[in-house]
Parts: C-alpha cells; structure tokens; sequence
C-alpha cells in the first residue's frame, strides 16, 4: 500500500504524521511531497491499488489549489488535515470528497485509527 504525505511545511504536525504513518507500515511505502504539483504528478501513474493521500492544510490558498486537482484526487483515498473549522473551510474541502476529514487540533489517535482500517482495506 502506497501513502503520498503532502505538505508545505513537515515540522510539527506533517512531522508528527510522517512519524505515525513509519510507524504503521515500511518506510518505502510512503512518498512525501512538498507541494500540490508534485501530488498531481504522482497522481497521473496508473495505480493498481489506489493509494492512500494525506494532505494537510495550512491556508485556505492550498485547498483552492487542490481544487484544481480535485478530479484526480476523487479517485484516491483522500484524508484531509485542515487547519480550521471555519464555515468556508470546510466547505472548501468537501468540494474533493475526502474519505475523512480532520484538523490540526483534533486528537492524532483519531487518524492514526483511520488510517489503520484503510490500510486494512
């Protein structure tokens, strides 16, 4: 199972995830991307079992960039880290249909669980 990490910053919380996820399976399984082309890139391989997407969101400007992706993104496992629970935030990040959605607030177990039945599955 592959998992693409993407994050514009991976101290703090995208450091504490990269943890998590080393943690739950080997470390050649995760991809981490630094910016929302580089995810598009990944993205355009013909995948045999869809990965698993983790992005985490610092500003409202990158969840309008990954709108620009959104088609790709609707075919991936997609867990959304926001860093809000702002009405328009959230709204934003429904638009690319995350299988879940969570913040930089909420307790880590919560994802890590999370991401244990999707590797599961």
């Amino acid at each position: 199972m592959q998992i693409f990490l993407c994050s514009s910053k991976m101290e703090g919380k995208g450091s504490e995830i990269r943890e998590m996820i080393e943690e739950l399976l080997l470390a050649d399984h995760l991809d981490i991307l630094r910016s929302v082309d580089s995810l598009s890139q990944k993205l355009q391989k013909p995948w045999e079992i869809k990965p698993i997407v983790i992005i985490l969101v610092y500003k409202k400007d990158e969840l309008l960039d990954l709108i620009s992706i959104r088609e790709q993104l609707h075919q991936m496992r997609l867990i959304l880290v926001l860093p809000d629970a702002e009405k328009e935030t959230i709204s934003l990040a429904h638009r690319l249909r995350p299988n879940y959605l969570t913040y930089f607030y909420s307790d880590p177990q919560e994802l890590r669980i999370v991401l244990q039945r999707m590797l599961r599955t």
